[in-house]
């Protein structure tokens, strides 16, 4: 880039007003002046549309709730900026957040990702920071299962360095490669969009890099609470699961995960768990008839990227392990 770059904040709500009124004044006062907000939002029921307009930020309602990656694809439509950032309407960010995120892209032409580093609410605890893959799960503080047979965790690190995916909450991507990937997987309605579009990327040697000095506040799970929203989210992950298994992983792992999802159907009603149950059936059916377009798309990524999802897995697994190594810090 030959000149500083413009920047577009979306971010999807849905009746998030209290958050917004918190949100968007932190991000209109970024030291980082080039920079346009986008709420896209889901249908919400509340008051958002007047927050949204009282700070003066751009509003795009969407006609259904359609769930987070297909919002974040709608605002990324509309938005302007060279660089998008998305972020979660229950988040605050520090003054130097966007400038933070931005400073990599402009030295190096072939980052498709920037992820900040997310405390709790009141700053007591990191809850998101470099994220590093694993097969190896024993002896990390509290990993995190990707898919079965495959984990991820967080680890604290002072320097930027390459990681497997950003966290959708805090994720700058170049505009350019955004719209080269497709953007993110509008199949995935929360949950692993984040993951996924990494993972697509890094296949075509496109970098993501975190950035510890990108400060965020993130109010975990605010937006969740619900009983309704709990069950959007238990259909968005196990969606996501299967679709990174069949679409990006080697067969071994993409067996593993119908299985084990199909015996989860077992837990539900054995728990009497009857919603879960019918929402787990409804996704099995749906990704079940997306299984010959996901392998399509499996191939073709392949064979174009002159590499297997086994020797994929082996790179993303490397970054981990050589995470300490001079190579892959950035400095």
């Amino acid at each position: 880039m030959t000149e500083r770059p413009t920047v577009s904040v979306i971010i999807v709500n849905w009746n998030g007003a209290e958050h917004l009124r918190l949100c968007l004044p932190s991000l209109a006062s970024q030291s980082f002046e080039l920079l346009e907000i986008i709420v896209v939002d889901n249908r919400s029921s509340d008051d958002s549309a007047d927050v949204v307009r009282s700070f003066g930020v751009r509003w795009l309602p969407l006609e259904l709730n359609l769930g987070l990656a297909p919002g974040l694809n709608r605002g990324a439509t509309m938005a302007s900026g060279d660089l998008l950032l998305f972020v979660n309407n229950d988040m605050r960010f520090d003054r130097g957040f966007v400038a933070a995120l931005v400073e990599p892209f402009e030295r190096d032409q072939e980052i498709f990702a920037t992820d900040g580093m997310q405390f709790n609410w009141d700053g007591t605890l990191p809850a998101h920071m470099a994220s590093r893959l694993t097969n190896a799960p024993r002896g990390r503080d509290s990993p995190t299962e990707l898919v079965p047979g495959l984990h991820f965790y967080q680890e604290m690190n002072t320097e930027k360095s390459s990681v497997f995916m950003a966290s959708a909450a805090c994720m700058m991507v170049r505009r350019t490669f955004f719209e080269e990937l497709g953007g993110f997987d509008s199949r995935l309605p929360l949950g692993y969009e984040d993951v996924e579009i990494c993972w697509r990327a890094w296949v075509r040697g496109r970098k993501t890099l975190y950035v510890p000095s990108a400060i965020c506040w993130h109010r975990i799970g605010a937006s969740i609470r619900s009983l309704e929203a709990a069950r959007f989210g238990f259909r968005g992950v196990l969606k996501g699961r299967l679709l990174l298994a069949t679409k990006l992983l080697p067969a071994r792992y993409a067996f593993r995960t119908w299985l084990i999802s199909l015996a989860g159907l077992a837990k539900d009603l054995g728990r009497r768990r009857w919603n879960f149950a019918a929402d787990r059936i409804g996704v099995l059916l749906h990704m079940a008839g997306l299984l010959p377009q996901l392998l399509r798309e499996k191939r073709a990524m392949f064979k174009n990227a002159h590499r297997s999802p086994e020797e994929q897995l082996d790179f993303l697994l490397r970054l981990t392990q050589d995470a300490s190594g001079p190579t892959n810090a950035i400095k």
